[in-house]
């Protein structure tokens, strides 16, 4: 891995700034389920402030009725059984598309997973152009919003 040399920057304020700059949401969490990255495209599409959301539990970004489907999926992509996940989501009438992939070091161990969030309002439209969409539930409010990262 790069350290630094021939007055480059660092790493991870390389990484830092490349993940603020994609247009696509970022959510990283390391083994133990805990937010190792959370970019500002992720906070904008989620209405939460990105930064806060760093060294907290990915299960407060959801509900707490959601936490034994989260839970539940997090397992699959750890044993295996689930090689990625993409779907749908409603977010206070924003729609996205995410996709949801686990990460593995070299000696094959699970160092935890991705979230990818896409703005896809016109991938929806499409999609309802030509009949073939069933809109997803919302969630982000009310009793479907997010927790407290504290």
């Amino acid at each position: 891995m790069y350290s630094g040399c021939c007055g480059l920057k660092p790493i991870d304020e390389v990484l830092g700034t490349l993940l603020d700059s994609v247009h696509v949401g970022i959510v990283v969490i390391d083994s133990d389920n805990c937010i190792i990255s959370f970019n500002r495209m992720a906070g904008e599409m989620l209405g939460q402030d990105a930064e806060g959301r760093i060294g907290t539990s990915i299960l407060l970004c959801h509900p707490e009725r959601a936490e034994p489907g989260v839970l539940k999926m997090i397992e699959q992509m750890k044993n295996g059984e689930l090689k990625d996940y993409e779907g749908w989501v409603n977010f206070a009438g924003r729609m996205l598309y995410e996709y949801i992939y686990p990460l593995w070091d070299d000696d094959g161990n699970y160092s935890g997973a991705v979230a990818e969030l896409h703005d896809a309002v016109e991938k929806a439209e499409y999609l309802k152009s030509q009949g073939d969409w069933m809109a997803p539930e919302m969630h982000g409010l009310g009793e479907s919003a997010p927790r407290s990262p504290r």
